[in-house]
């Protein structure tokens, strides 16, 4: 059954149910009227996030451990590590060159 249909379903469901409930229950019928509202919200609600699961889990298609997903990341790493090491070097070699007096050579 396509979600639509049983989100459909659902509510027609839950309108029809809380109406009986509401006849049953209540002699007013502002409160059979609000009553019913509530119980139709409330599948509609409700059916609106097991169908939002669903779909989601079908969605689902990368896993945690993707490995190409995974090399590619570590080596964008990598590239800015070697990157800042050789920052770090140039920043030490320039501190060498410096005289104590503040001064370079």
């Amino acid at each position: 059954m396509k979600p639509t249909n049983y989100l459909n379903l659902s509510v027609s469901f839950g309108f029809f149910l809380g109406l009986a409930l509401a006849v049953a229950k209540f002699n007013e019928p502002e409160i059979m009227l609000f009553w019913t509202v509530v119980s139709t919200l409330g599948f509609y609600l409700i059916t609106m996030l097991i169908v939002a699961f669903y779909t989601w889990s079908l969605d689902f298609s990368f896993s945690i451990f993707d490995k190409k997903s995974l090399e590619k990341r570590l080596e964008n790493f990598d590239k800015e590590f070697d990157l800042q090491e050789k920052e770090v070097q140039n920043i030490r070699l320039y501190l060498k060159s410096l005289d104590y007096n503040g001064k370079a050579r």
